[in-house]
This record gives structure tokens, C-alpha cells and sequence, in this order.
């Protein structure tokens, strides 16, 4: 059985493991012209996510590659001391297994454990899809497979392509989330510094084995925005309004916009059930 995977960040190539395991043939495509080093941010394994990843036997270089994060220090808008927490304390009270790495780190790891074994396209991506399986491609040649799956994203192409309208698929839900890369400015080690305000949160962390920072943003909204995901100066203008005059360490990681080597903003939104 052939099976097409579009996208090469964290499902897609975690599935390709287990479908090669099983002795399914794997194709996995991926428009990027190589595995995203680009930033990204930080992302928590708790022990479902610990359990796979020790089946797959990488569980050790998740752990080498966690960023080490422990403390967190709050500001709160208005107020004039900061709240202070363990982390480590915190997410012991969740699970008893815990990571937190950052996005792109883990992609690589997870694609590492199973490349050998699976056919990569990088620099391409899904132009069309037939009801009998014939899938054409920006680049390569038209191909036929016996199951494609869509693993690529809030702005999936493939369900671009089976329901052709993508807020058919997706429905927001009142929030906004941007990430910037930085120097680590504030000088962080280990911690997680936050401003907290109504309707808006900012946030800064490194990790150890990082030489930069990680800015997060996330904000509420009543509508949905006007702008289009590839309108990266206008997300920029969005997210600085949005954080205008909430405290001059946010305005110095703002700053930062126009400097970052690695941007990312998007609604935050749900799977339709009903599609």
C-alpha cells in the first residue's frame, strides 16, 4: 500500500515511522526545500507524547534537547511586583513526564528516526488530487497512491483541495498567537518572563543550548482580522497595535519586528466537527 503524507514537520514524520513500521510504503512531501529551521517555539511533551517517543527511541535526545526551562516570572499589568512560580513543580502536578523542547528541534528528531526508511520530497507540494488516487505535484511527476494524508498545517493543502473552502474546515476561536525570534535581550536563563494584561499576554524564554530568545504573543479579539497569512507586514502592524504601551520590556522585544530572522502569526482556530 502506497500512502502520501503532505507536510514534514512533527505528524507527518512521526506517522511515516509508524506506517513504515507496519510495512506500508512512505512518501512524505514537504513544500519547504528542507526540514524548517526557521525558529519556531517551544512546545510541551507530556506522557502520551514521552511514551512514543521512547517506543520510537529517541526519548534521549528529546530529553538532550529540552530547553531546561523551570522558572517563571510574571508581571501583571498594573500591578508593581511580579508573582514568581516552579515550573517544574507546576507541570510535575500534570504529569510524570515532561518536556519542553523547541518545535523545530523535535521535527528533526522525529524525521531523523525514520528518514532511511521513507521517501522525502522536499521543495514540492500537492497541486491536485483524484477521486482513483492520482495525485500531480508542483514539480514531480504525476503519481498514484492508495491514501493521502493531510499533515501540513492550520492552512492545510490538502484540505485546501478536498473541500476547496478552508473556513469550512476551521473555526476561530477569538484569539491571535505571534512568535519572534530575538537576542536574548533580557538575559534569560532557564526562565520564562511573562506581562500579563487584559485580553493580551507577553511572553520571553530561552533555552539552554539556544545563543537566542523566543518572544510569544497571544491576544484576544471579538472579530477576525483583517490580513492574509502570506501578509507578513501586515501581521507585524497587527500584533504591535495590539501590544502598543503595555510595558517598555514588550515594546523592546517589539522592536525586534523588524530585525527577527524568523516570524510566525495566525489566528488561533478549531477543527470543525461538522465538516
Amino acid at each position: 500500500m502506497r500512502i502520501l503524507v503532505s507536510g514534514a514537520s512533527v505528524a507527518g514524520p512521526v506517522l511515516a515511522y509508524w506506517l513504515t513500521r507496519h510495512g506500508f510504503s512512505v512518501t512524505v512531501v514537504e513544500r519547504a526545500p528542507a526540514l524548517r529551521k526557521t525558529g519556531g517555539h517551544a512546545v510541551d511533551l507530556f506522557r502520551p507524547a514521552m511514551n512514543i517517543s521512547e517506543k520510537m527511541g529517541v526519548l534521549s535526545r528529546v530529553e538532550e534537547r529540552a530547553t531546561g526551562t523551570n522558572r517563571m516570572t510574571v508581571h501583571r499589568e498594573g500591578s508593581r511586583r511580579p508573582v514568581r512560580a516552579d515550573l517544574s513543580k507546576i507541570f510535575s502536578a500534570t504529569s510524570d513526564r515532561h518536556a519542553e523542547i523547541m518545535r523545530d528541534d523535535l521535527s528533526e528528531i522525529y524525521y531523523n528516526a525514520a528518514h532511511d526508511d521513507v521517501e522525502y520530497i522536499f521543495g514540492d507540494s500537492i497541486t491536485a488530487i483524484s477521486p482513483d488516487g492520482e495525485v500531480r505535484f508542483e514539480n514531480a511527476a504525476p503519481r498514484r497512491f492508495d491514501l493521502v494524508v493531510g499533515a501540513d498545517g492550520l492552512h492545510s493543502n490538502v484540505r485546501r483541495l478536498v473541500f476547496d473552502d478552508e473556513s469550512r474546515c476551521n473555526a476561530f476561536i477569538g484569539a491571535y498567537l505571534g512568535v519572534l525570534t530575538l537576542p536574548n535581550i533580557s538575559d534569560l536563563d532557564r526562565e520564562l518572563l511573562i506581562h500579563v494584561g487584559v485580553g493580551r499576554t507577553a511572553g520571553m524564554y530561552g533555552a539552554r543550548h539556544l545563543g537566542d530568545a523566543r518572544a510569544l504573543f497571544l491576544f484576544r479579539s471579538e472579530r477576525e482580522l483583517d490580513y492574509h497569512h502570506h501578509d507578513v507586514p501586515r501581521q507585524k502592524e497587527l500584533l504591535r497595535s495590539a501590544f502598543a504601551s503595555m510595558h517598555p520590556q514588550v515594546d523592546r522585544w517589539l522592536d525586534e519586528l523588524d530585525r527577527t530572522p524568523a516570524f510566525y502569526f495566525d489566528s488561533i482556530t478549531q477543527l470543525r466537527m461538522d465538516t
